[in-house]
């Protein structure tokens, strides 16, 4: 009679076996990720699926589209594991997060067939974002570290709303170079899971630890020399995952929380942000493609696809661990408090680097001409 109890226990429970089951999926998303970009390169290549080189790429080849399908795929099925292990958090990951995310990458593929209107693009946008904020709430305050809270009060809505349709453009222009939006995902997918370690909310933790996976398989075909592209709907679509991830944090952490995630993408919000002020004041339609965003500039000075999206990545980064370091109480407050400025001195740094770097091989200023002189 007691054979049956003693046969049991040899098992552990699941529970117990969960410190090794998420990492033992990550790895598991990277591998299927980098198999299912394979095969699209290879369909793509018989088919004649590619990506022309374009206004708003740096590419002079013709290259295999629509990697980003793999990231989709592997992001939906992991998201729908989390969904699973965290009943309470089912609705908020798929319709919150996972469904309006596939809303904008369908949109995707279809701009990459046939290139839709800007302005219908991004009414679509906006209203996957109501969508998204309405499901998850809106982000209601911004919280340094020994400052007060800033209550955004009757601005929360229009606001979150705003840093969802701004990331999920900022993140899809930012697919112009080899190596850039896969890192870009590598980095921030390791800098949320970090913030949702810090402050313990295991589904950001294991979600965020996922993006960084589904990424890198993708990265592995997409580095300099690129195999494949993106594409829109594999850009749009984690552009829009990644806005929605602070709403997945309770609303008491939002606050908290979204200052973090946005420093570990801060060159990928900071870039396109310079953009379309330059262009508006200039008089050209910011929603335009165009060549004149600061990763563009140092691709057309002659810096390599590789060292210019490694630089973007060593940036984001930075900003990345300065946010996280905003949530160790171990780290002295005076400097928690002043993290949030590292970003502000870096994107300093960055404007001026490219400038000079641009004006020491006669590149034409930002706003100028898109056919002033490439270097030799």
């Amino acid at each position: 009679m007691n054979a049956t109890p003693n046969a049991v226990n040899l098992f552990p429970p699941l529970h117990d076996l969960e410190p090794v089951l998420w990492p033992g999926l990550a790895l598991l998303v990277f591998v299927v990720s980098a198999v299912i970009v394979d095969l699209v390169v290879v369909v793509a290549t018989r088919y004649r699926l590619v990506d022309l080189p374009n206004r708003r790429s740096a590419h002079a080849l013709p290259t295999a589209r629509g990697g980003g399908v793999a990231i989709v795929l592997t992001m939906a099925a992991a998201a729908t594991a989390a969904a699973f292990r965290w009943p309470t958090m089912t609705l908020p990951i798929m319709l919150g997060t996972l469904v309006p995310a596939l809303v904008i990458g369908f949109v995707g593929v279809i701009d990459d067939m046939q290139p839709l209107k800007a302005s219908l693009r991004l009414a679509i946008h906006v209203a996957v974002a109501v969508a998204i904020t309405w499901v998850l709430g809106p982000i209601r305050s911004l919280t340094v570290p020994g400052l007060p809270a800033v209550d955004l009060g009757g601005a929360a809505w229009p606001l979150t709303v705003l840093w969802i349709v701004g990331l999920t453009n900022a993140y899809n222009f930012m697919d112009g170079i080899d190596g850039m939006a896969g890192l870009a995902a590598v980095v921030a997918g390791l800098a949320i899971a970090a913030i949702g370690l810090a402050v313990w909310v295991p589904p950001s933790m294991v979600l965020g630890a996922f993006l960084a996976a589904s990424a890198g398989g993708f990265l592995v075909f997409n580095w300099q020399p690129a195999r494949v592209f993106m594409g829109d709907v594999g850009s749009a679509f984690l552009g829009t995952f990644f806005a929605a991830m602070p709403l997945l944090f309770p609303e008491q952490l939002r606050g908290v929380v979204i200052v973090p995630i946005a420093m570990a993408l801060w060159p990928y919000i900071y870039d396109p942000f310079l953009s379309v002020i330059r262009r508006a004041v200039g008089g050209h339609n910011p929603l335009e493609p165009h060549r004149e965003f600061l990763f563009h500039r140092l691709v057309r000075s002659g810096v390599s696809h590789a060292w210019v999206s490694l630089l973007y990545g060593c940036l984001a980064a930075i900003g990345g661990l300065a946010g996280i370091a905003m949530l160790v109480e171990a780290v002295p407050m005076q400097l928690r408090t002043l993290a949030p400025l590292v970003p502000v001195v870096l994107a300093t740094a960055l404007t001026i680097g490219v400038e000079y770097r641009c004006s020491k091989v006669g590149l034409a200023p930002a706003g100028g001409s898109e056919h002033s002189p490439k270097p030799a």
